[in-house]
């Protein structure tokens, strides 16, 4: 028989046996991404944690009997480019839907209206809440900080123009508390109910304030409050530290708050080195006089009321001590033998 008649014969072979193949396999994949109960409406509520894989949220659908096969599932999601895109939380899917559905509904973040509750703390900064978002499910952490960045949110108070020098306009105007939120909301709907927040924490605080302290705009009063809130590690302090702050301003002494140098880290030092005090930038208070361009935190209700009502001192100066309280000093000489007695090991 010619070659080319043998060549022939086998390529029809392979071909029949590609096609046969092709076929059992579209045959099994359309069997195994049909509803795995067609005639069952019950739903399931299942959980999906922030950190939970695709192979993950497969295995989980598996046991939960919603789906037929986990390999199956992830082959759908990485064909459909929609295995990236699963979001965490809470969810009501029912045997009677297909797969293709339930990624689709996982995909969009199609959540169950369960809020959750979700605590800021005192002191964070956009970068760390847009973590902690992120975490719980609520909002997309990159979303977040273009927000805070240059978003186009509504304040009563806080409004004007913010310094060209800062990274984050809303730095520290996100107020820090307990808010009950719905997985997978937008991040700028978050964002302005925490400054709508703020606002209305800072129009009861200056409620009987004739005139605002030292004729500081609300922006640069909660850029103090925001040093305030840093530095103070005992509450009862925290009056007496903006007083140190509003005495060096007014005597136009730099701040020299650690603080703000710490700001320019990505992770907080134990210890800041001389070297660290020399940093160039704008917020560094050891360098430039004044205050910083914007906060470095976002302060609390306790801090803010500090820099609204400082306590009736002329301490200019004070010194960390080990137990995370201060020793306040109004001299540089007494300001030393503060630091020889509680910060010389």
């Amino acid at each position: 028989m010619p070659p080319t008649v043998i060549r022939r014969k086998t390529g029809q072979r392979v071909l029949v046996v590609a096609l046969v193949v092709m076929a059992f396999f579209l045959l099994t994949a359309s069997t195994l991404l049909q509803p795995l109960e067609p005639s069952t409406t019950v739903p399931v509520t299942i959980e999906i944690p922030p950190a939970a894989t695709a192979a993950d949220v497969a295995q989980l659908l598996k046991e939960q009997g919603l789906i037929r096969s986990a390999c199956a599932f992830r082959l759908l999601g990485k064909f459909t480019g929609q295995e990236k895109m699963i979001k965490a939380g809470q969810y009501c899917l029912a045997p009677s839907e297909t797969p293709q559905d339930i990624l689709q509904t996982l995909a969009r973040g199609q959540t169950v209206n369960k809020e959750v509750k979700v605590t800021i703390p005192e002191g964070y900064t956009v970068r760390q809440m847009a973590r902690l978002l992120a975490a719980q499910g609520i909002t997309d952490e990159t979303e977040f900080l273009a927000v805070a960045k240059d978003g186009g949110l509504v304040s009563d108070y806080f409004g004007n123009v913010a310094s060209s020098e800062i990274d984050w306009q809303w730095e520290g105007f996100f107020f820090p508390d307990t808010y009950f939120l719905l997985p997978n909301t937008p991040a700028e709907e978050i964002a302005q109910k925490m400054l709508r927040r703020m606002d209305e924490v800072w129009a009861e605080e200056i409620q009987g304030l004739t005139n605002l302290p030292a004729g500081l705009s609300p922006r640069e009063l909660i850029t103090l409050a925001s040093l305030v809130e840093r530095e103070a590690k005992v509450a009862a302090e925290r009056p007496l530290i903006a007083a140190v702050f509003y005495n060096r301003l007014h005597k136009k002494m730099p701040l020299q708050s650690c603080a703000t140098v710490q700001y320019l880290f990505p992770e907080p030092k134990p210890v800041l080195s001389e070297e660290d005090t020399k940093a160039l930038s704008p917020y560094n208070t050891y360098l430039h006089s004044g205050l910083p361009p914007g906060p470095i935190a976002a302060p609390g209700r306790a801090a803010i009321r500090a820099v609204l009502r400082p306590s009736n001192s002329e301490k200019l100066y004070f010194v960390a001590k080990p137990d995370g309280s201060h020793a306040f000093s109004i001299t540089y000489e007494e300001h030393l033998e503060n630091q020889r007695k509680y910060q010389t090991k």
